[in-house]
């Protein structure tokens, strides 16, 4: 099964003006979810940039919600707070 996560900043300005700690996160959830692709569990990720509607995208394969649950509530981006994670089901349909 494959899941869709929608990550969003809290503050609207951090994708453009992050604040020292928050560059410092962003690193350290980029580093987490290189482990998660090497390890076969991340098919995809990447951010839009949008003032006002910015997002970042993560496609997942794994058996249930509960495991992509606890791989986003294990990321640097979600503990830290600076992110909050929507989880979706997602049909991957062309590759």
């Amino acid at each position: 099964m494959s899941w869709l996560v929608v990550l969003r900043p809290v503050r609207d300005e951090m994708p453009f003006e992050p604040t020292e700690d928050e560059a410092r996160i962003v690193r350290e959830h980029y580093e987490y979810l290189e482990r998660l692709r090497a390890e076969g569990r991340l098919v995809l990720a990447g951010p839009t940039a949008v003032r006002g509607d910015t997002f970042g995208l993560g496609v997942f394969e794994q058996k249930d919600r509960a495991e992509v649950e606890a791989i986003m509530a294990a990321g640097p981006a979600v503990t830290s707070g600076i992110m909050v994670a929507e989880i979706r089901p997602f049909r991957i349909v062309i590759r």
